[in-house]
């Protein structure tokens, strides 16, 4: 797992669907090689929600409005995630993600979990 957690300002990044980033044509420079959009500032976040209000009609339908500081806090939001299971996985259960997917191999098996974790590598 990477170590933004350290650092003073974490980079914000989250997964976003290659759907999306061809719909928006997001600039392929904001992503990292994994396929998350990474947010280094506010600006980044409003020049993408500037991106997604382009493709929308906000005359008739203004409520889709997408707001910088949603697409900032998504972000935000997603590092507290990591660093809480982060800091599970070292204070708890070092093991947790391989338990967890050996959970689901045994209840879901295991052609189902890889046909959904290909699908998912496949969409983002």
């Amino acid at each position: 797992m990477h170590n933004t957690f350290v650092r003073k300002s974490p980079t914000m990044e989250f997964h976003v669907s290659r759907q999306a980033r061809e719909r928006y044509e997001f600039d392929a420079g904001i992503f990292s090689l994994t396929g998350n959009v990474i947010f280094a500032d506010f600006h980044a976040a409003r020049v993408f929600a500037q991106k997604m209000n382009a493709q929308r009609d906000l005359v008739r339908f203004p409520e889709k409005a997408v707001k910088a500081g949603q697409i900032n806090a998504m972000g935000l939001i997603d590092e507290i995630l990591h660093y809480i299971i982060h800091q599970y996985r070292l204070q708890r259960n070092p093991q947790a993600m391989e338990k967890a997917l050996d959970w689901l191999y045994t209840n879901l098996g295991e052609d189902q979990v890889d046909k959904a974790l290909y699908q998912f590598s496949d969409e983002f």
